[in-house]
């Protein structure tokens, strides 16, 4: 919990540095498809994305609000923005945002293993609680087997008694009769 935490501080930090460096990114910065119209109308006088568009482009690919977060595209952008402009003002925010980025993805490998895992323990215990009713199940036959057969017995005890009461009486008044 305290790893999530320092996580989540961690990166409003760098959100806050980089919402501080780059207002055009926030405010109406480039998407891919300006990027891509860009490309593509440049034709013959194709020109080379500044260090900024490169960091734009890397934030469109995370804040994309019509589909997930492209992580591995803004880290391609970010690593060519870091090899094409070593000296630039973006660059440490550039880092930060991968060391970021790999966290995301150390943290999202976690969570798919631990998912994983829990599935693997749900159906363990699925089936041991299936194997745990079963077992129920049959204890429970054997004992209302047991007990139909005990008052059956209990039943058949009372009739002998009757009779054996009805027996004693009849031999009494014999026994008197004789005398």
């Amino acid at each position: 919990m305290l790893i999530h935490a320092k996580t989540m501080i961690y990166l409003i930090i760098v959100a806050m540095v980089l919402a501080g460096c780059s207002p055009k990114a926030i405010i109406g910065g480039t998407t891919d498809h300006q990027l891509e119209s860009q490309d593509k109308s440049s034709g013959i006088f194709h020109r080379e994305l500044s260090d900024q568009d490169l960091f734009d482009a890397a934030l469109s690919d995370l804040s994309n609000d019509k589909k997930e977060p492209n992580y591995s595209e803004a880290r391609v952008r970010l690593e060519n923005l870091v090899a094409q402009f070593p000296g630039s003002k973006w660059v440490a925010a550039a880092r930060a945002l991968m060391t970021s980025l790999d966290r995301i993805s150390a943290l999202q490998l976690q969570l798919k293993r631990e998912r994983q895992n829990a599935q693997g323990e749900n159906v363990k215990l699925l089936k041991e609680n299936e194997s745990l009713r079963d077992n129920v199940r049959q204890v429970e036959d054997k004992y209302s087997t047991e007990i139909i057969r005990l008052q059956q017995e209990n039943e058949q005890l009372k009739k002998d008694i009757q009779q054996l009461k009805k027996l004693e009486i009849q031999l009494e008044k014999r026994e008197k009769m004789l005398r």
